[in-house]
């Protein structure tokens, strides 16, 4: 028991002197520094880590894409090498493995439909925890007299780094290399345990009875009791249930709601002395807006330029529920990023936007694209709301349409430091792995890949849905031909229409025609316009078994593995589930079998 403990416990319950109140004072500012020391020591491990992969991936460079004679895919030989005696230099490896797959490959149910990895429960619980031991250490078995006021100043502090994990551009994220969609979780975390200690010091007080200088005739208690009504109220409305079902009524909502809680929250604590804990909170905000707002007219040229498409984009809607959006601007990004587009004449408020991955890349497959302008492409999959209302626009043909884009934000891993490289897509979330293809492509004919195969699995509903990336694919497949880089394209038609016999394609010899795999229930016309001639696509129909096609292709890898996925919570779970099972074992690794990296692309690090 500290003195400062033992000082209070002798004194009144209710009667404290001002020297009281001021060494109360001084105390929880004590805690609130212990907080952020650890906090702080928390983002500096992080970053820590962060340097020193960077300074390893810079030490070791990537050797080129063409394979020696004795490198060519064998799976036979992969096989034998992966089941030799067990090696110790082997040893870091195989640790790395148990550590990937025990940190982020177990996904633990945390919710109705929502699932969470160890690493990112570890960070939740731990900080809960933290801010539970700092709250109730030193509090004379618990008397509300130490913690009442102690919950405030904890949840008060922590208003800065809740609104910096909700900002597009933190310096969280740029320390640590995490991106800000990934941080999510965490402000969702923080934000919710700040509410919950504001509440207990609420409740605290009010149980003790609030003397005069505390009752309801202050406008400080007043302002105080609108930011928690705010604050509730917010939180209430980000339930998952709630904001899947209503994204954009608790977009709007939230600003709003937030604001309040802030200004009122800043106006409650300025009297007792402790606005510094809220002002720097709307500091953080209004520095993610201005960096927004100079994106938004460096990106779209605000009085810079005379040309009528830097602030437009094209909607095209190239299948019945799935529109092309198209700008051409001078803006770069590196596959695998989204970006947040604003199209002002389809969104129910003009300042609106709406993260999109970009399915394209910044550069030409073949050669250097000189122009400073780059062709911005998003699929976007209509449903209802803003999605829907652009299907509508884009129905009767391509269309032209007001538009702004912020960005680009995201951290996509490098994927030209494996030996395989398997890309699985759901869905629209072909718009994530499709650049990714696109690059291993281009750095191949580059001579700046390590990477020899990539296998590409697309599982999609409907056989019309293959337009959406025909062209491309196409063109991607063609050029890697010239390169070392073999490239296995797999397309499974999920939808339940009986599969139909083979078709004559257009482009493809007699002799190539035997190699393509051709299931689903396509027309002729549809096969001509949507399949690329490439006689290695394989289209399939009925769902893909995951599990299968990664223990074929890491089994037959000479080095190591990369596995990206997009879509569905579903297709994310069952490729990391796959993973955590013996097709990565540490026994394996240790006996030759290749190290096997899993990003999971979502908004969010729940799934």
């Amino acid at each position: 028991m500290t003195w400062f403990t033992r000082s209070f416990a002798l004194a009144p319950r209710f009667s404290p002197t001002a020297a009281d109140l001021a060494l109360k004072a001084e105390e929880q500012r004590k805690y609130v520094k212990d907080l952020w020391i650890f906090l702080a020591s928390v983002v500096a491990f992080l970053t820590a880590v962060r340097a020193v992969r960077l300074a390893l991936s810079l030490a070791i460079r990537p050797r080129s894409t063409t394979p020696q004679p004795s490198e060519k895919h064998d799976p036979e030989a992969a096989h034998a090498r992966h089941n030799g005696r067990v090696s110790l230099r082997r040893l870091p490896m195989a640790l790395a493995s148990v550590f990937r797959v025990v940190a982020f490959r177990l996904n633990i149910p945390i919710g109705p439909g929502s699932v969470a990895s160890v690493t990112e429960l570890t960070f939740v619980l731990g900080y809960i925890a933290t801010m539970l031991i700092i709250l109730l250490i030193n509090t004379n078995d618990l008397d509300t007299w130490f913690y009442e006021d102690r919950a405030a100043h904890l949840a008060s502090c922590q208003l800065p780094l809740i609104v910096a994990l909700a900002g597009k551009n933190n310096i969280i994220s740029w320390l640590t290399g995490v991106s800000h969609e990934k941080l999510n979780i965490l402000h969702r975390a923080a934000a919710r345990t700040c509410l919950m200690f504001l509440w207990l010091h609420a409740i605290a007080r009010a149980s003790a009875g609030l003397p005069e200088q505390f009752d309801f005739t202050h406008g400080w208690m007043r302002w105080g009791a609108l930011g928690l009504t705010a604050f509730t109220l917010a939180a209430i409305l980000s339930l998952r249930p709630i904001r899947n079902a209503f994204f954009e009524f608790f977009l709007i909502s939230h600003i709003v709601l937030i604001g309040i809680f802030l200004i009122a929250g800043f106006l409650h604590t300025r009297h007792p002395g402790f606005g510094e804990y809220v002002w720097p909170a709307l500091v953080v905000w209004a520095f993610d807006r201005v960096l927004r707002g100079g994106r938004l007219v460096w990106n779209n040229r605000f009085g810079l330029s005379k040309q009528k498409h830097h602030c437009t984009a094209t909607a095209e809607l190239i299948s019945a529920d799935t529109v092309r959006l198209t700008l051409r601007r001078c803006f770069k990004w590196k596959p695998g990023q989204h970006a947040y587009v604003i199209l002002p004449t389809v969104s129910s408020l003009p300042t609106e936007a709406h993260p999109f991955t970009i399915a394209s890349i910044p550069e030409s497959l073949d050669a250097p694209d000189e122009s400073k302008e780059r062709d911005v492409v998003f699929l976007i999959r209509a449903r209802e709301g803003f999605t829907g209302r652009l299907r509508e626009l884009a129905v009767n043909g391509a269309t032209t349409v007001p538009a702004l884009v912020d960005g680009p934000y995201g951290c996509p891993p490098d994927l030209t430091r494996f030996s395989t490289s398997i890309l699985v897509a759901g869905g629209s979330g072909v718009s994530y792995t499709l650049p990714l293809l696109l690059n291993l492509v281009r750095q191949a004919k580059l001579g700046k890949s390590a990477v020899r195969r990539v296998v590409f699995v697309w599982s999609v509903r409907e056989a019309d849905h293959v337009r959406w990336i025909s062209q491309v694919l196409g063109d991607a497949l063609m050029a890697a031909q010239s390169t070392g880089l073999a490239v296995d394209p797999r397309v499974y038609i999920t939808g339940s229409t009986p599969p139909t016999p083979p078709l004559p394609v257009v482009g493809y010899s007699d002799s190539d025609r035997g190699s393509v795999n051709i299931e689903s229930p396509i027309s002729e016309k549809d096969v001509k316009m949507s399949l690329p001639a490439y006689s290695a696509l394989r289209i399939l129909h009925g769902r893909p078994s995951i599990r299968k096609v990664l223990q074929e292709e890491i089994s037959a890898s000479a080095g190591p593995v990369s596995v990206d996925v997009a879509g569905p919570s579903g297709l994310s779970q069952s490729v990391a589930q796959a993973l955590a099972s013996d097709i990565t074992s540490s026994m394996g690794v240790l006996r030759g079998a290749p190290s096997v990296s899993l990003h999971v692309e979502t908004f969010g690090m729940t799934r």
